[in-house]
């Protein structure tokens, strides 16, 4: 064999070789950043069942940052200390289906401990409902932070509704600082959606007016 020939095909088996690399660097960190036999599992798995049962919350995480970053359904979707009523065999794996906060704080910690500061916590849901379903610590580190909306009786045009009306309507809103079992408070998917989890949505004004709206608080009819 010439050395011409030799030449040639040690240019073409490099070229090749860096054609794959650049292939694979291009690729998502969510095809190639798969650490164990778990996380492949668990992101597959449950791919493979609900891309044919219901692909829209496929397709809207595979859109999501949490997808881009590596996080698996697994991530979100483990029960949390306090969540084991909410247990459930599913396909191998023991999940919850109900999340709350207490399974975002986990990764979002201070975005948490912000939020549980904030009117939307705490103060929303007694807007309504009064202390009931927060326990003795909750509304005493609420109160101090906002007083006098947290300790308080329960709203009496809502009682006055009836518990179908509630359900139906105030609790729509008001639950974004609904208390739960796992010692948690709020919902976090009210702004920022479920599978999508988007810090754009929360902040576009549509999305503030599902619930600022109306004669009580109009603040969508101002915008």
């Amino acid at each position: 064999m010439s050395f011409r020939s030799v030449f040639i095909a040690l240019v073409i088996a490099f070229a090749l070789i860096i054609g794959a690399l650049l292939v694979q660097r291009a690729r998502p960190r969510v095809e190639t950043d798969q650490p164990n036999a778990e996380f492949v599992k668990a992101t597959g798995k449950c791919a493979e069942c609900h891309s044919r049962q219901q692909y829209s919350i496929v397709h809207e995480f595979e859109m999501s940052k949490h997808a881009t970053q590596g996080v698996t359904c697994l991530d979100c979707h483990q029960p949390q200390k306090g969540q084991e009523k909410n247990k459930i065999d599913h396909n191998g794996f023991q999940i919850t289906a109900h999340i709350t906060p207490a399974n975002c704080r986990v990764c979002h910690e201070q975005i948490y401990q912000e939020f549980v500061r904030s009117r939307h916590a705490a103060p929303s849901w007694s807007a309504v409902f009064g202390e009931s379903g927060l326990t003795p610590e909750q509304a005493d580190f609420a109160e101090k932070l906002h007083p006098g909306y947290v300790k308080r009786p329960a709203n009496a045009l809502a009682k006055l509704e009836g518990p179908s009306a509630i359900g139906g309507g105030c609790a729509q809103c008001h639950s974004v600082g609904k208390p739960h079992d796992d010692g948690s408070i709020g919902n976090c998917t009210a702004c920022h959606t479920r599978h999508t989890s988007s810090v754009a949505i929360a902040r576009m004004p549509r999305t503030c007016g599902q619930c600022h709206m109306g004669p009580d608080h109009s603040q969508i009819e101002i915008y």
